[in-house]
C-alpha cells in the first residue's frame, strides 16, 4: 500500500510545481521584479521534468511552428518561383533577340540583289490558314514601297507586294495559286512560268521541255528577268524535285520545292524595283 501513497504525492508535487511555474511566468510577463530571484530556483526544480515535457510536447510545437510560419515560407517560395520565372523569361527573350538579329542580318547583304535599292521589313501577320497566301509587313509607301514590287528573303523569292498603305503592306506569297513568275532552269537556261499550288505543295512550272525527255531532279530555278517581267533576273526560287506530263501530254511540267518557308517568315526584303510587266 506504500507505493500508491508515494505515487499520489509525486503527482501532487508535480501539479504544484506546474502551478507555481505558471504563476511565475505570469508575473514575469508582467515585468514583476519579485520573480527575478526565484526564476533560477524554479528552473532548477523543474529541470528533471523539462526533458520529458519537451519530448511530449515536441510534435505539437513543430505543428504550431509549421502553422504560424507557413505564410512566411509560402511567401519565400513565391518569391523564388517568381525569380526563376524571371530568369527563364530573360533566357527566352535573349534567345529570341539573338534569333531575330540573325534573321535580320540575313536581309542586309543578299548577294544577288546587286545594286537594287531595297527595304528590310518585319512580318507582323502571317497566313491565318493553309488557304491564306498573304503576310503583312511593317513598311509601306512612306518607305518607298509600291504595289507589284518583289519581296525576297535571304533564301530567295517570297512573293510580291499586293496592297500598300502609308505604313504597312500586304505581300502575296509565291504559294498562292494566283501567283505567276517567269523562271529559268539552270544550267540549261530553259524558260517557263511558275505558279503556286498552295501551301505545302510544290510550285508547278510550265515549260517547253518535250514530254519524252528524261530530266534529273536537283536543277535550280531562278527568276528569268525576261522582257516585261515584273521581277529582276536571278532571284533564287527553288529546286526541281520531279516532273509530270503537262495537260496536253506533249511537254513536261516541273515540280519545284521553294527555297523559302512561307510559314516561318520573320523578316523580308522588299526590292524597290518597278518592273515593266
Amino acid at each position: 500500500m506504500a507505493l500508491p501513497r508515494r505515487t499520489g504525492r509525486s503527482r501532487l508535487t508535480l501539479a504544484l510545481l506546474i502551478l507555481t511555474s505558471i504563476a511565475v511566468l505570469t508575473l514575469d510577463f508582467r515585468g514583476s521584479g519579485i520573480v527575478k530571484g526565484a526564476r533560477g530556483a524554479v528552473a532548477t526544480v523543474l529541470s528533471p521534468f523539462e526533458g520529458v515535457t519537451r519530448a511530449a510536447t515536441s510534435p505539437f510545437r513543430n505543428g504550431w511552428d509549421g502553422i504560424t510560419k507557413y505564410g512566411d515560407v509560402k511567401d519565400e517560395n513565391d518569391r523564388l518561383r517568381a525569380r526563376i520565372d524571371e530568369l527563364e523569361g530573360d533566357a527566352v527573350e535573349d534567345a529570341n533577340a539573338s534569333e531575330e538579329l540573325a534573321k535580320l542580318l540575313e536581309q542586309v547583304e543578299i548577294p544577288w540583289i546587286g545594286s537594287i535599292e531595297h527595304a528590310a521589313a518585319r512580318v507582323i501577320s502571317g497566313p491565318t490558314s493553309n488557304f491564306s497566301h498573304t503576310v503583312e509587313i511593317d513598311k509601306g509607301s512612306d518607305d518607298g514601297i509600291k504595289e507589284g514590287m518583289p519581296v525576297v528573303s535571304g533564301a530567295g523569292l517570297v512573293g510580291r507586294v499586293r496592297l500598300v498603305t502609308s505604313s504597312h503592306a500586304v505581300v502575296q506569297l509565291l504559294t498562292d495559286p494566283d501567283f505567276r513568275v517567269g523562271v529559268k532552269l539552270l544550267p540549261d537556261g530553259v524558260l517557263g512560268t511558275a505558279r503556286g499550288a498552295g501551301e505545302g505543295d510544290p510550285l508547278v512550272v510550265d515549260t517547253s521541255i518535250d514530254a519524252e525527255e528524261q530530266l534529273e531532279p536537283g536543277g535550280q530555278l531562278t527568276t528569268s528577268g525576261a522582257d516585261r517581267s515584273v521581277f529582276p533576273a536571278s532571284i533564287p526560287i527553288g529546286t526541281v524535285r520531279g516532273t509530270k506530263p503537262a495537260g496536253g501530254g506533249l511537254t513536261l511540267d516541273l515540280l519545284v520545292e521553294p527555297h523559302v518557308d512561307t510559314q516561318r517568315l520573320t523578316f523580308v526584303t522588299v526590292l524597290l524595283w518597278e518592273g515593266t510587266g
